[in-house]
């Protein structure tokens, strides 16, 4: 598969992996010059296939920055395969596998554009109906993808196939699914909830060793809250994946707008500090209570426990102000002041009756704040220190630390493209040119060069070789000298809308046979004249930009 071109258009450059559904290869467009990613169906099932095509062509609809863009979907082949757009990065299933429970900032950076994605899907009447962590994939920078729009309708369409893939989804599935239920808002909503309680615990709110317990759990069961598992979660935020959760689809978000504007409360209270709460669904009575009438008498009940709450109050109120005149004196909380500006921590500070200062060294590389704001403090926040120490440090944030930018010279294409993502780059501009000195396919010059520092996230751009320049063959001079020598101008012009460069060629076929006159590579909008000398009566020129033939004459 390495290497072959398929459908006249894509370049298969290395396999990224096998799932139960797809193998996945990335691959070239070499159309439009751009990276993509090609899933070939592992099914080899007519009637799946089908429903794999109409799925992700419903889904090619979807232009939205956090979705990845179906490019093409093709049944025809004996092969049936997607092509949808690349994206670098790792999987949430697969960051969680690795590194355990995300920080609750990194969790809602992560799960807000997931929720913007469904908002604009949902808005255009498509729901996912299969998403899962291993569907969203987050890249070195920090961008959110959400893939595999489209599969459910095929997977609904075949539920032979759905039925033998088993666990594949059940984990992230509303129980009203189990029960046969169509995919709705509601599961959608349901699924993201799941997503956010694996990411802020490391954990899935329901496990078991088949499809059956599983369901089971959801029906019987109420989860553990993340808090209860992470006291690193607030309550607010705690609440809220609960309520997504929620075995009801009634006690659920009602769309993605609500549980969006949720998300965005939190993410901006936590970010300067301020408490927040996230209103919850009502609770209403069990159906058939029936309140007892109130006795009549000197005191009724009534009278009786608002007789007890406010003689409660009044002890509660004494105690409170009883620490409050014990501690007053002596003890300050400390404001949370990460992610803020100087002049923000500053009046924060000033409000808590604490001095701010600049901590030795003033900054530090940070690649959870950007450049600017403070990215480190001490104490930290809501730790309680003495009124005659009320003093906050902070330090300022210098942006992501610089890295060791790797040596990809005499690499393969798709070993570089490993190797910077390994190292936490990736691969920007890719150029070809000839090269006696370097092997076809291999790297012959990076910039950046090895060893210099960048910034983790940045491109590497790479110039690829082709391999020695082929010679034309000599001149048959005996031939030359029957035919005429004649001279010809031809004008090339390479598109303004060409993705990066392109590979000029002039051919040009006479007396002598086939030669080649000029191969190289030009920036898009480059218009040149190339000077042409022919042998014979017919003499044909062929122009060639980018692989395809843009004139063919023969004079």
């Amino acid at each position: 598969m390495i290497g072959q071109i398929i459908n006249y258009r894509y370049e298969v450059l290395e396999k990224i992996g096998d799932g139960e559904i797809f193998s996945v290869y990335k691959a070239r467009d070499k159309v439009l010059n751009r990276l993509v990613a090609l899933k070939y169906l592992r099914w080899d099932n007519a009637e799946f296939a089908s429903a794999v095509r109409a799925g992700y062509q419903a889904a090619a609809s979807l232009d939205h920055p956090f979705i990845a863009r179906v490019l093409e979907a093709d049944t025809s082949a004996d092969d049936s395969f997607v092509a949808c757009e690349y994206v670098r990065g790792i999987n949430v299933k697969d960051r969680v596998s690795r590194a355990g429970p995300m920080q609750v900032s990194v969790a809602l950076d992560i799960i807000i554009p997931v929720l913007e994605a469904l908002e604009y899907a949902h808005a255009n009447r498509i729901v996912h109906g299969d998403l899962r962590s291993a569907d969203v994939i987050v890249s070195t920078d920090g961008e959110v993808k959400v893939t595999d729009f489209g599969l459910a309708h095929a997977l609904r369409a075949c539920p032979d196939v759905a039925d033998r893939l088993g666990t594949r989804s059940v984990n992230y599935h509303a129980p009203e699914i189990a029960e046969g239920a169509a995919p709705s808002v509601s599961s959608d909503l349901y699924s993201a909830g799941v997503i956010l309680y694996e990411m802020l615990t490391g954990s899935l709110p329901f496990e078991g060793p088949t499809a059956v317990a599983v369901a089971l759990k959801k029906a019987k069961e109420t989860p553990a809250a993340p808090r209860a598992i992470n006291t690193a979660v607030p309550k607010s935020l705690s609440d809220l994946v609960m309520r997504a959760i929620d075995r009801s689809p009634e006690e659920r978000f009602p769309n993605a707008s609500e549980m969006l504007a949720d998300l965005r409360a939190i993410r901006d209270a936590l970010r300067v500090g301020r408490p927040i709460s996230v209103p919850q669904p009502a609770v209403s009575a069990p159906v058939g209570y029936d309140e007892e009438p109130e006795p009549e008498g000197v005191m009724s009940r009534s009278a009786y426990v608002w007789l007890t709450a406010a003689f409660v109050l009044v002890v509660l109120l004494a105690g409170v102000l009883t620490v409050y005149v014990n501690t007053r004196n002596t003890k300050i909380d400390v404001p949370l002041i990460l992610g803020m500006t100087v002049e923000e921590a500053m009046e924060k500070a000033r409000e808590a009756d604490l001095t701010l200062e600049q901590d030795t060294p003033g900054e530090v590389f940070s690649s959870d704040y950007e450049e600017g704001l403070i990215a480190y403090q001490s104490p930290p926040a809501h730790a309680k220190v003495e009124r005659d120490k009320a003093i906050l440090k902070y330090r300022i944030s210098k942006g992501p630390s610089m890295k060791r930018v790797p040596n990809l010279v005499g690499k393969l294409e798709s070993d570089a493209y490993r190797a910077a993502q390994d190292a936490g780059f990736v691969i920007g501009k890719v150029t070809t040119e000839n090269s006696d000195a370097v092997e076809e396919g291999r790297v012959i010059r990076q910039d950046p060069e090895k060893d210099t520092m960048a910034r983790p996230g940045s491109e590497i751009n790479l110039v690829l070789s082709l391999g020695p320049k082929e010679e034309a063959p000599p001149p048959d001079y005996g031939a030359a000298t029957e035919g005429k020598q004649r001279s010809f101008v031809v004008s090339v012009r390479v598109p303004s809308s060409a993705a990066g460069q392109q590979e000029v060629k002039i051919v040009v076929n006479d007396d002598r046979g086939e030669t080649t006159e000029l191969q190289e590579f030009h920036d898009p909008g480059d218009e040149f004249s190339q000077d042409i000398v022919g042998y014979g009566d017919k003499v044909r020129i062929r122009i060639y930009i980018g692989g395809h033939i843009v004139s063919d004459k023969t004079y």
